[in-house]
């Protein structure tokens, strides 16, 4: 096992610019620790460098906390619709009755109904 710890990694970010290179390889050794991986560099650079080759020069959104809250809620909502219960599912996620019925109606626009 490792005689490293995961606060040996090199810091995220300088005051003014966040490198998600350096944070995504922090991130990467940090989990290599904790999983007991051997050659913990070697694997983090090896990652890295596939990460840079799938994706460098583009530019990648990541959805904030709140975004993916959001949509996970959503999905529930619309898994758990059975016709008649959106006002049970309005009280139980905590929202108005106009947003769930919206919610529903949105994802049988969105998924055509075949003939």
């Amino acid at each position: 096992m490792n005689d490293k710890d995961a606060t040996s990694t090199p810091p995220v970010s300088s005051p003014n610019k966040l490198d998600p290179i350096a944070m995504l390889r922090e991130e990467l050794a940090a989990a290599a620790l904790c999983h007991g991986v051997e050659r913990v560099e070697d694997l983090t650079e090896e990652l890295i460098s596939r990460v840079i080759q799938r994706l460098g020069g583009v530019h990648v959104y990541v959805p904030g906390q709140r975004a993916v809250d959001r949509k996970r809620v959503t999905q529930q909502i619309r898994d758990s619709f059975d016709g008649c219960n959106a006002f049970e599912l309005s009280r139980r996620f905590g929202l108005s009755l106009r947003q769930v019925q919206r919610i529903v109606l949105m994802d049988s626009v969105s998924t055509p109904t075949r003939m």
